[in-house]
């Protein structure tokens, strides 16, 4: 189990992010599974109404094993949602948000995203067929 100043920094950053992906990616309808979806929390989906599966993490996270992490929401959705649900479709997207420490400005590289190539793929093919 986490620890409180854990909780606390994971409930910040998926708020921020929330309002990320609503006030400047444009994604309106965008709000965390935690108020949203038991089921998608349940998943490891972190925000939900977006044309992906995102999972947040924030701060040093000791041991983070990104596939392993990608690997347990990829499972749980195929174990919780319904075999036509829009999420087994969805790139699984893992946003990483570093720590910094103190008097130190915040990076571009501070924030990281990854995923599997097959869902970077995924990506890539929506955006040739806004073109």
């Amino acid at each position: 189990m986490a620890k409180p100043s854990q909780t606390v920094k994971g409930h910040n950053c998926e708020r921020e992010y929330r309002l990320i992906f609503k006030d400047e990616l444009g994604f309106s309808f965008c709000m965390t599974a935690r108020q949203g979806s038991r089921i998608s929390d349940d998943a490891g989906i972190d925000l939900i109404n977006l044309p992906f599966n995102v999972q947040l993490k924030a701060g040093y996270k000791r041991g983070l094993n990104i596939k392993t992490t990608i690997d347990y929401t990829k499972r749980k959705i195929e174990e919780l949602f319904p075999p036509d649900a829009k999420e087994h479709h969805l790139p699984t997207l893992l946003i990483h948000k570093m720590d910094v420490g103190r008097g130190k400005r915040r990076q571009e590289t501070d924030d990281i995203v990854s995923m599997s190539f097959e869902d970077f793929k995924k990506i890539i093919k929506r955006i040739s067929e806004w073109d």
